[in-house]
């Protein structure tokens, strides 16, 4: 059966396996054929937009990269696993890439996904107005959160969390009203936009124990972690929609998480800064990750951050079932 042929009839299950054939066997003129029939095709009452999206992202996940690269120009869309930008990332090298990609916000956009991966990125190469952090990473940043694509979508499991002990949660803290909460509210905010999710978060004078406590917890478990930890948890966050809004891709999520962390060490008038200085301020910042007790499911995220100097410290608590 011809691709034309294929269109026409409009069967949602033989055009998916179309196009997982026209991959497999690498005919990329073939998948833009399909990707542009289906288009053409909606303007006649077939609903195939979503073939034609798949299209673009089979070409993005593994064409070769002048291939790959052209599909920064196609329409994003919400039934991709992915933002584009991430997609070239996580499958394909810069050095390979950037010779390939269109002059434009997106070509910043994939060089900080590529940075973000520990490959080398020259910074003369990247818009700063577009991303306003350092593309490669600092020397106490990272990794970040693995992130996947492959044939069957992506995967973006969280960071590993580490031993948590118990602990008897105080009560009674002193709640502040302190730009740090909004910031790490921020992070998710998205899962409660665009998803079913639903996030809240604490500020005030004390410990991290004191701030979990005010959600009226008894106990929980709270494990420290490394800054790089910590902001790996933050940047997975920031990166996704929780379990139905649209990704924003890691190099957003990384981007936010440096705003956060400058804003909860009081150094955001400065912003943007640089490696080193957030280093030193992530640094002096106490950070844990802690459960409730009840089983986790879904995406879910509870990080606690302690200001040692100031006495402050902030939970967050966001969860979005599946």
């Amino acid at each position: 059966m011809t691709i034309a042929a294929a269109v026409e009839r409009a069967n949602l299950d033989e055009l998916v396996r179309l196009v997982d054939g026209l991959a497999a066997s690498r005919d990329w003129s073939g998948l833009e054929e399909l990707r542009d029939r289906a288009r053409e095709a909606v303007e006649r009452g077939h609903q195939l937009w979503g073939v034609a999206h798949w299209c673009t992202y089979r070409l993005a996940l593994d064409a070769p990269p002048k291939i790959a690269a052209a599909q920064l120009s196609e329409p994003s869309s919400p039934l991709l696993p992915g933002p584009i930008t991430e997609i070239l990332g996580v499958r394909h090298r810069w050095s390979d890439l950037r010779d390939h990609l269109p002059d434009g916000p997106a070509r910043s956009i994939v060089a900080h996904e590529c940075g973000l991966r520990g490959e080398p990125v020259d910074s003369a190469e990247v818009d700063p107005l577009v991303v306003d952090v350092p593309v490669r990473l600092g020397t106490w940043e990272g990794p970040y959160a693995p992130v996947g694509y492959g044939p069957d979508g992506g995967t973006f499991d969280p960071p590993s969390v580490p031993r948590l002990a118990p602990v008897e949660l105080p009560h009674g803290a002193e709640s502040v009203d302190d730009d740090g909460a909004d910031a790490l509210l921020e992070l998710v905010r998205a899962w409660m936009a665009e998803s079913a999710g639903r996030a809240e978060v604490r500020a005030v004078e004390g410990d991290a124990a004191a701030a979990i406590g005010t959600f009226g917890l008894r106990r929980a478990r709270l494990g420290r972690v490394s800054p790089a930890e910590a902001m790996a948890w933050m940047a997975w966050a920031a990166a996704s929609g929780g379990a139905y809004g649209t990704r924003r891709g890691s190099a957003a999520g990384r981007s936010s998480a440096w705003w956060t962390a400058a804003v909860l060490g009081g150094i955001d008038d400065a912003w943007p800064v640089d490696a080193d200085t957030l280093g030193d301020v992530v640094g002096d910042l106490r950070w844990y990750v802690w459960s409730d007790l009840a089983p986790d499911t879904g995406w879910v995220v509870r990080l606690a951050v302690e200001d040692p100097l100031d006495g402050l410290a902030w939970a967050l608590m966001a969860v979005d079932a599946r």
